[in-house]
């Protein structure tokens, strides 16, 4: 599942291999579009998921305005948009297809989390 909404968004940045876009514990302000490249998730130092170009990062805490829960590091040179609450809010009101691809992303995640759990509690 991916998101193309924003591949000629004017609003992005770049964020060069190995820099850290956010840290767990911290404000979470805004998610992020990757429209090219690649990013690293982990909790702990712990390894959790690679996102790539149509992937979202930070989704989470915008949605429930809590802490970061994880750490997010660029594995390549990315290109991101990033979204405040603000236009996040705007997105899931007025185009309906942003709200189902972030919820399919996330229930994506919750799979592969689901089938990790699983295969080591076996």
């Amino acid at each position: 599942m991916s998101i193309d909404l924003f591949k000629n968004d004017p609003d992005f940045v770049m964020i060069p291999a190995g820099q850290v876009i956010f840290t767990k514990g911290g404000v979470a302000d805004r998610m992020y579009v990757v429209v090219e490249g690649e990013v690293e998730i982990s909790i702990d130092g712990k390894f959790l998921d690679t996102t790539g170009a149509g992937g979202i990062v930070g989704e989470m805490a915008l949605i429930d305005d809590s802490p970061r829960r994880a750490t997010a590091i660029a594995k390549t040179e990315c290109k991101l948009v990033p979204i405040d609450a603000k236009r996040f809010n705007f997105l899931v009101q007025q185009t309906p297809n942003f709200a189902l691809n972030v919820m399919k992303i996330m229930v994506e995640r919750i799979r592969k989390l689901d089938a990790l759990v699983l295969a080591i509690a076996s």
